[in-house]
């Protein structure tokens, strides 16, 4: 499927979340919101970095292409939780948590083939983290902008890991927790592109919407 039909699909699907949009946002974030919306943004920031480390230091082409897949996915998904963030309020760390940044600074200090794995491990552990982060959100979050961001990231997560789990099994990788359904998300690309650009246009019509609304109250 190319490029153009990709974005007439996202563009459909978005005209009937844009129906959806039009319902009033009477919820305030909540904590489980805000929660969602600092963790996905350390969490970007960290597979940002993680995924520029991965395109200088990798041994092999398959982790280089994986890293550079996080560092071009991660920063389209933090612009949209950056911009959620400013319309409800919510205050952003301008860094990944400490235990993030310990997990990311062990990763880079391997070398060679040991590198390549460890870097593989991480992402395992990384987006399994990131997709209960947005579970959490889906069963507890209150505000309808911060739990679509969570169902149109989910899919882009979900395909990370698939690689990953991917790149584990090719590599000898050891994944110490089952992979569960890991597989039956975005695992073509087409369901990717589908995701990232109706996540795009969903959080751009909440976001624009609730600007609007506060601006009148």
């Amino acid at each position: 499927m190319n490029v153009l039909r990709r974005t007439a699909l996202a563009v459909t699907g978005a005209v009937g979340a844009l129906v959806l949009m039009a319902a009033p946002v009477v919820a305030a974030p909540n904590d489980v919101d805000q929660a969602f919306l600092v963790g996905a943004h350390q969490s970007n920031l960290t597979e940002i970095a993680s995924g520029q480390a991965a395109v200088e230091k990798a041994t092999t082409s398959e982790v280089r292409e994986l890293g550079q897949m996080l560092v071009t996915d991660h920063q389209a998904l933090d612009a949209q939780v950056v911009a959620a963030a400013q319309a409800l309020g919510v205050t952003l760390p301008a860094e990944p948590s400490t235990v993030q940044k310990a997990a990311l600074a062990e990763v880079s200090a391997q070398t060679g083939q040991a590198f390549d794995n460890a870097w593989i491990a991480a992402q395992i552990t990384s987006h399994r983290a990131s997709l209960a982060l947005g579970q959490r959100e889906l069963a507890n979050g209150a505000e309808p902008t911060v739990k679509a961001l969570a169902t149109a990231s989910a899919p882009v997560v979900q395909h990370h890991l698939d690689a990953a789990l991917a790149a584990a099994q090719k590599y000898g990788v050891p994944t110490s927790v089952p992979a569960g359904t890991s597989g039956e998300a975005a695992t073509s690309s087409r369901t990717l592109g589908l995701a990232v650009a109706f996540g795009g246009l969903l959080l751009l019509a909440a976001t624009s919407l609730l600007v609007v609304r506060r601006s009148r109250a």
